[in-house]
């Protein structure tokens, strides 16, 4: 997944994925390995090439504003319309998580009708609760997570056929 991190000085493009169990971050192409795991208390321990950091993340609109060594740093989602055609976004037929986090609720089954703006999945990341709706007219075809489960940022929690 591709994220913009903007500081007062510059838009930088971060890409995040997933690889063997741990986290790559390319950073102006630097490749960055990390491990990270989050919790009780809601904080994420990340593992990097520079130490162990402790992070807190929230969610304001598109950004995500993450909280390290005292600083604030703004990370804005990306455009979707302006997105690589094989990247998975929330306005394809998969709905994925836009960020690490537990699911709490996943409300419907597979063979469900679905409309566009409905709430499909219910996920909670950094003790803020976020309603994952999908992005247009259909069925759901898969469901890929359950109640409870914890997830990867990209990872897919539902797949849903377009409708007619």
């Amino acid at each position: 997944m591709l994220l913009n991190f903007r500081t007062d000085e510059q838009d930088t493009t971060v890409d995040v994925r997933r690889q063997d169990g741990r986290w790559l971050l390319n950073i102006e192409g630097q490749e960055i390995p990390l491990e990270a795991d989050l919790d009780r208390t809601g904080c994420w321990l990340v593992d990097t090439h520079q130490g162990r950091r402790r992070l807190w993340v929230a969610a304001r609109g598109d950004e995500r504003l993450v909280f390290c060594d005292g600083r604030v740093h703004t990370f804005r989602l990306p455009d979707p319309e302006h997105e690589d055609a094989d990247t998975d976004t929330a306005a394809g037929p998969n709905l994925v998580a836009v960020m690490p986090g537990k699911v709490v609720r996943v409300l419907m089954g597979g063979g469900s009708p679905v409309k566009a703006g409905q709430t499909v999945v219910i996920m909670e990341s950094m003790k803020m609760e976020t309603e994952l709706v999908a992005a247009m007219d259909g069925t759901i075809q898969t469901v890929h997570v359950q109640d409870g489960q914890v997830v990867a940022q990209g990872d897919i929690l539902v797949t849903i056929t377009a409708g007619e």
